[in-house]
């Protein structure tokens, strides 16, 4: 399933064809309300074309600096899938005491399953049918300095049609550290997010694992607008016999644009991605971005050639949190012939890649 929102509405089509390039206007005010409802049209190769609704609402609470978001989507795309999902960033309390952090979702979502391993001669992917449900939410506490801290606890349940259903209960702690200037499209500051989670199997056809998470993105301002970030992620699942919605992959609209998403999941992930955001127009601004990475498994190691995905996009600010409808077009280095459709990707989707 996607990690993020994905719009390509009217809406969006009728703020490009605006011809005011400053001033307000009553697209600029329809933005600006604290709940937008919007029709969702978007694509990517794991969905192909979706369409449905979402309803996000957009909010300060009281002595808070920062804009909470809550939103809920549903859809169905071309390939038979269908999901609902609330999710939301709150940050309450005085001075930013506590941000709370939630994702709901359940679906229906015929999809592909990969073998394990990063070795692409072996990536034949099969069709399965899957009906998943979850549930996570992290609350943290503000600590001096910008640190942040606090339980979380995530839920998985999944019956698919070619595994045993997995129902997952993982329990940990997440550290955080966050000095952006701004939390949607930051042109400052450093973001850090750490996870352990401990699982244990709720119907005994898995082991218990744990799970190990580290995020660390950096944004630098160049000059006014233009912009470099950068990001490098891991992620380690230790036991055995686990189900593989929780074995660590790439890939996707969000990390390693260009590769298809679950195509290569293995024990360890390691990648490192960065991107130049630069103005072009009025709401309008454009980014280069690149992304290299990989999987591997603990107990037999093997290095192989790199993943790699590049490509550039556009985005289209549809609000003054700077939350854009991003396109992107991106390519990877697991195919010569730009005639193999699995060579590039393309992705309409709301919320930057990080």
């Amino acid at each position: 399933m996607v990690n993020q929102l994905r719009i390509f509405s009217l809406l969006s089509l009728l703020l490009i064809a605006q011809k005011a390039m400053s001033g307000e206007s009553w697209i600029d005010n329809i933005l600006s309300s604290p709940v937008l409802g919007i029709p969702i049209v978007s694509y990517s190769p794991e969905t192909s074309w979706e369409f449905g609704g979402a309803v996000q609402a957009y909010f300060v609470c009281e002595g808070q600096d920062k804009m909470s978001v809550v939103q809920a989507v549903g859809a169905y795309s071309l390939n038979n899938q269908w999901y609902i999902r609330p999710k939301g960033t709150i940050y309450a309390g005085r001075k930013n005491n506590w941000v709370i952090n939630f994702d709901l979702s359940y679906r229906n979502y015929p999809n592909i399953y990969y073998d394990l391993g990063n070795d692409f001669v072996l990536k034949d992917g099969k069709s399965y049918g899957s009906q998943q449900a979850n549930m996570r939410c992290y609350p943290l506490v503000n600590l001096p300095d910008k640190w942040y801290i606090g339980p979380h606890i995530h839920y998985l349940y999944e019956q698919t049609s070619f595994t045993p259903s997995a129902s997952m209960l993982g329990i940990g702690i997440t550290a955080q550290y966050d000095s952006r200037d701004l939390i949607y499209y930051p042109s400052g500051g450093i973001f850090f997010k750490t996870s352990l989670l401990h699982y244990e199997s709720l119907n005994q056809h898995f082991s218990r694992l744990q799970s190990i998470q580290t995020d660390l993105r950096h944004f630098v301002p160049i000059y006014k607008s233009l912009i470099f970030a950068w990001q490098l992620k891991t992620e380690w699942t230790i036991g055995q016999n686990s189900p593989f919605q929780l074995i660590p992959a790439i890939g996707g609209e969000d990390l390693i644009r260009g590769v298809r998403a679950g195509m290569f999941r293995d024990q360890a992930m390691m990648a490192l991605q960065g991107e130049l955001r630069f103005p072009i127009i009025w709401r309008v601004s454009g980014t280069v971005f690149a992304g290299i990475g990989d999987v591997y498994n603990l107990t037999n190691w093997q290095w192989r050639t790199p993943k790699v995905g590049y490509g550039v996009g556009l985005r289209l600010k549809i609000n003054k949190s700077n939350i854009n409808v991003r396109f992107d077009v991106a390519r990877n280095n697991l195919y010569k012939s730009w005639n193999t459709i699995n060579s590039y990707s393309f992705y309409f989707t709301t919320i930057e890649a990080f």
